[in-house]
């Protein structure tokens, strides 16, 4: 039998966890041609090693199907990480802030922009956004922009603001918030949502076209490391426009996409795409596009997520809905019968009510939901709405670390009695209802790790714990990020388990997390991450040849 079918590469004697229905576990696994030949022991496998296969020792290490993100944005953050890193880890009050932007305006000529991002007002000593005001005498000559980690808001300086030449008089865009003194009525600086978005995207695809094409590789080459450090094979990405799919194909034919993506594609920019010809699921196994995406509400933690009940905290309204209950059933009855799958972020129970309605019109009050269109975040889930998500058979793209990084700001937001009941993972389950676990990073830490520990702990970096009777198994956590990842992105025939004829998309920890304390999860070392059959990481520690 050998030399019948000699194989690439052969992982031996390790604990190949297949999370497959029964929990199989295997010694060895096989591939030829980034696909899963053969399943079982050492012996069985090395039957089909030939003298070109690659074998690796294992050396007991667990492996797992390919952890996928269902919702990142992976070429935004590829963007920011290359700004201040204004995260809690780095910054307690706003004299931090304007520490580092000080330090950055002093490494750079004046009229640069300086860029910072991950800062969250409910971690800061002050418990407010730092404002033009707080800015202005430490960058008197270079414009700054500072973007809050839910990624819902921004504050610029007055040179930005001059820069952008906008003043209290200028027009708001619609689904958008400009913030005021409250004594003197001028502009703060502090920008929301729709108002945040129309700034990024100018700077955003203005620093895109300034850079070459090696540049912008290089720059996402970056990223995607970082996505494989963690042991990541796949991401949806959550804001691509014709610019940054450019990026992504070059990317391709440069040879260094190591990940799979999968993009999902902003409304306000994807006519060239519809006008194009092409259409859902076009492309190959590295790069394929995705759904329209949709912003319907803002977000819990900076409050402007559509809520029924008012924020308990200034200025104790409502939130936002970016696009009117018809507006949106207009745009899901065009998409629809483009045959695009249809993505749609929304936070707030009056705004997934809204949501609801327009899914309803087009699938009914029970569905299959063929074209599996589906919901962004949705954490204020209610008992109520969440029988109507699964009665239409709609899958959820979930953050479990949204608890684990932002929940005491959503707990500041809600009050108790709000807040333990969202992001009910638990009774989604239960109820059927398939969850896709990711980071929307650069929102919250890129690491699914963390994502596992948060999904079963619940716990805020305060220590409280949010809805502890929606708290999951790891094991529970662990398909999440697997195969039901999957099926969010029609790739469970594929990706999502380790079977023969599924693609060789691995990640392997150095113990099995299920093994340990959830706390102590993200401290286990990802040894290696594959991606159809090839090494596209491994750690120092690590294990070849």
């Amino acid at each position: 039998m050998k030399g019948t079918l000699d194989l690439d590469i052969a992982f031996t004697n390790g604990n190949i966890h297949t999370l497959d229905d029964i929990g199989t576990i295997y010694p060895a696994v096989g591939v030829r041609k980034g696909i899963i030949v053969v399943l079982g022991s050492d012996a069985e496998v090395k039957r089909l090693v030939g003298t070109k296969t690659e074998v690796i020792d294992l050396k007991g290490a667990a492996m797992f199907p390919g952890f996928m993100e269902a919702h990142s944005h992976l070429l935004m953050y590829s963007y920011l990480i290359r700004g201040i890193d204004l995260s809690s880890t780095s910054v307690n009050k706003i004299e931090d802030i304007t520490r580092l932007v000080k330090e950055a305006t002093e490494q750079v000529p004046e009229g640069t922009w300086i860029k910072g991002s991950r800062y969250a007002e409910y971690y800061l000593a002050e418990n407010r956004h730092p404002t033009r005001y707080d800015l202005d005498p430490i960058s008197p000559n270079h414009p700054v922009i500072l973007f809050h980690t839910s990624l819902h808001a921004c504050v610029l300086n007055s040179v930005a603001l001059k820069e952008f030449g906008i003043t209290r008089e200028t027009p708001i865009p619609k689904g958008g918030i400009r913030e005021h003194d409250p004594e003197t009525g001028e502009l703060s600086g502090l920008f929301h949502d729709a108002a945040k978005v129309e700034i990024f995207k100018q700077i955003y695809t203005r620093d895109l076209k300034k850079m070459t094409k090696k540049e912008r590789v290089a720059m996402i080459g970056n990223g995607l490391r970082k996505y494989a450090e963690v042991g990541l094979v796949f991401a949806a990405d959550a804001s691509v426009m014709p610019a940054t799919l450019g990026i992504y194909k070059d990317t391709l034919d440069a040879g260094e996409l190591k990940i799979r993506i999968y993009t999902m594609n902003h409304v306000d920019f994807c006519e060239p795409l519809i006008e194009s010809g092409i259409g859902f699921g076009f492309g190959n196994e590295r790069l394929r596009i995705g759904p329209i995406k949709i912003f319907l509400d803002g977000g819990i933690s900076n409050r402007t997520a559509s809520l029924k009940a008012p924020y308990l905290t200034p200025p104790y309204d409502h939130g936002l809905k970016v696009l009117s209950r018809e507006e949106l059933i207009n745009m899901f009855y065009k998409y629809n019968d483009l045959g695009y799958q249809i993505a749609v972020h929304c936070q707030g129970d009056d705004g997934l009510t809204d949501l609801l309605d327009a899914f309803e019109t087009i699938l009914g009050p029970h569905s299959d939901n063929p074209l599996r269109h589906r919901i962004e975040h949705a954490g204020c889930l209610y008992p109520d709405l969440l029988k109507r998500v699964a009665d239409m058979n709609i899958p959820i793209a979930v953050q479990p670390s949204f608890i684990g990084e932002l929940g005491d700001g959503i707990l500041e937001a809600l009050g108790p009695e709000r807040a333990h009941g969202v992001f009910p993972y638990r009774s989604m389950l239960q109820a059927g209802i398939c969850l896709g676990g990711s980071s929307d990073c650069p929102v919250t830490l890129l690491d699914p790790r963390l994502g596992l520990r948060d999904a079963v702990l619940r716990r805020t970096p305060s220590g409280e714990t949010l809805g502890p009777n929606e708290s999951l198994t790891m094991d529970q956590a662990l398909r999440m990020y697997t195969r039901d990842a999957a099926y969010l992105s029609f790739d469970e025939h594929l990706n999502g388990t380790i079977e023969v004829g599924k693609r060789a998309d691995f990640t392997v920890m150095d113990i099995d997390p299920r093994t340990v304390k959830p706390e102590g999860v993200p401290d286990i070392p990802i040894v290696m991450t594959v991606v159809g059959g090839e090494i596209v990481y491994v750690s120092h520690n690590g294990i070849v040849g």
